[in-house]
């Protein structure tokens, strides 16, 4: 029987989905990013996906190639890296003017900068250094703690816990979850943002490079997000999927492109190299509105 546990429910009810080539991977870093992270696969030559079957939560295997702070230290040199996304925008209006709030995993702030009039109180945990001077810069509560840490001074403290794009970088999910949960009211709001794996990035593009390890460690989707429900004691309200937007619309068809159905090749391949660009635009437009997008907001409410 595999030894390969599940990281939301610690049990060995899991299945093999796939491997991925950690040559492939360290390629597509030094090629991306001129990061190297031959380190983090020594004596590793494929990284395996396995997927929970209580949950449909999918994760990388083995756990410990995931990412250290030197790591998200030069990714930080990125452009957009820590930036305002429309998943921010889209949380700020389920705040309101009596919330103590909790971002895990802030950046720099400027989440909680753009929050700081709208609610009681804002805290900020983060454990990059650089990021951490920013934000108090800004004079803005932001800890050097984890979440851990964290919850065992400040037991159900907050009416809103959020953190966004930190969710898949965890190796141990369940742990992170309850104590994310260990510090939110009863009745509060949970908010999550997350990449969606399905099927814009997983399904078709998994070779993508900060969707895989030691950047990424797990892999979201909405069912995986729906059914955390069934193993915390939380009550799914809303899970909003981004649409595609405009601007991605050519990497994303250029992916299907390489679709293995011989049909969606074709379509994709069209709306890849139709002409003029202006009626390309307009029709993929047209069925950009049915496309899911990249990134994934659930929000939840503890009971």
């Amino acid at each position: 029987m595999s030894q390969v546990k599940s990281p939301l429910t610690n049990t060995t009810n899991v299945i093999f989905e796939d491997s991925l080539s950690t040559e492939l991977i360290i390629e597509a870093y030094q090629k991306d990013y001129n990061i190297d992270v031959t380190d983090y696969f020594k004596e590793v030559d494929y990284v395996e996906i396995y997927k929970c079957v209580e949950t449909g939560y999918k994760f990388y295997f083995p756990l410990h190639i995931t990412g250290k702070s030197n790591l998200y230290e030069q990714l930080q040199q990125c452009t957009g890296y820590y930036q305002i996304r429309l998943e921010h925008k889209i949380a700020k209006t389920f705040l309101n003017v009596d919330n103590s709030v909790l971002e895990i995993g802030c950046g720099n702030g400027f989440f909680l900068e753009n929050i700081q009039n709208l609610c009681r109180s804002c805290t900020g945990l983060e454990f990059n250094d650089g990021a951490i001077e920013d934000a108090k810069t800004k004079n803005l509560n932001v800890l050097a703690e984890s979440i851990h840490e964290h919850a065992k001074n400040h037991f159900e403290k907050y009416d809103v816990v959020c953190s966004f794009q930190v969710l898949e970088h965890i190796v141990e999910a369940g742990d992170f979850i309850q104590a994310t949960l260990d510090c939110l009211k009863v009745g509060g709001k949970l908010i999550i943002g997350v990449p969606n794996n399905n099927p814009y990035l997983y399904k078709h593009d998994k070779y993508h490079t900060l969707n895989l390890p030691p950047h990424h460690m797990g892999l979201w989707n909405l069912e995986s997000l729906n059914n955390l429900q069934n193993i915390f004691a939380i009550q799914v309200n809303h899970i909003l999927v981004e649409p595609l937007h405009q601007y991605e619309y050519d990497s994303y068809f250029k992916i299907q492109s390489q679709h293995p159905r011989q049909l969606v090749r074709l379509l994709s391949t069209i709306l890849l190299k139709m002409r003029p660009i202006r009626i390309r635009r307009k029709i993929q437009n047209i069925v950009g509105g049915f496309l899911q997008g990249r990134n994934i907001l659930a929000v939840y409410t503890k009971i």
